[in-house]
């Protein structure tokens, strides 16, 4: 199956040499040359893409997967693409348009979702959870800062894994016209959740303000689980 994955970060990245590996044939797009060169090294076929710059082959895939963080001109920067209207979308979202988009970015994303979903309606929709990672965990960004907000609010994490797996599971079975919010069931509370992680790394702990008792949200993951339930726990490292 000829695939595109619009965005080769660490997602897509991931996805690709796992796709690769199965004997698909994959394209996608990095934003600089010294990237373009190590993934070509993999076996990718690569071209560089910033704004205000437009794919071409790459709109002609039967899937495409679109993974690129949200800016403030973006949805304008697709409404200008020559999109072949047979190829299958997979856009890459995010939690933070759940359950009403409350942040710059979760905004934007909501508005590129119902973008697409009104122009390709067999698009999926697929809303990542906090993405974790040996090198990105958002507990060592947490590490000691003080008086943190949000001490009781639970988190909506997935490990990257997770991610690559569940969109493979899309691909495969071809599950069209879904959203689904790609997140583990295990929800403990910020302070409770990265205290444990930065002790565990032996990292300062994070001080969270003790007087703040506000309420967060849980991400339900009950749309994923009828295709895919997340192997790993967000307490394993």
């Amino acid at each position: 199956m000829k695939i595109s994955i619009i965005g080769l970060g660490r997602f897509g990245e991931l996805l690709g040499t796992s796709l690769l590996k199965e004997g698909h044939d994959i394209c996608g797009t990095t934003r600089t040359e010294l990237k373009k060169i190590k993934l070509e090294n993999k076996g990718f076929k690569v071209s560089t893409l910033n704004y205000p710059n437009t794919p071409s082959e790459l709109l002609q895939a039967e899937v495409i997967v679109l993974n690129i963080p949200p800016f403030e001109k973006e949805l304008d920067w697709y409404k200008s693409w020559s999109w072949n209207k047979k190829s299958w979308i997979i856009f890459i979202s995010s939690t933070s348009v759940f359950p009403v988009p409350d942040t710059s970015g979760g905004i934007l994303l909501y508005e590129q979702e119902e973008w697409f979903k009104n122009v390709f309606p067999d698009t999926t929709i697929l809303r990542f959870g906090g993405l974790l990672t040996k090198e990105g965990h958002p507990g060592k960004y947490l590490s000691g800062k003080t008086s943190l907000k949000g001490r009781l609010w639970p988190v909506n994490l997935i490990h990257l894994e997770d991610t690559v797996t569940a969109t493979k599971v899309v691909i495969e079975k071809k599950l069209k016209n879904i959203t689904a919010h790609v997140v583990s069931d295990e929800h403990p509370t910020r302070e409770e959740y990265y205290s444990y992680y930065c002790q565990k790394q032996n990292l300062p702990l994070p001080q969270f303000d003790p007087s703040d008792y506000s309420q967060g949200k849980i991400v339900s993951s009950d749309e994923l689980k009828k295709f895919y339930v997340p192997k790993k726990s967000i307490w394993d490292e």
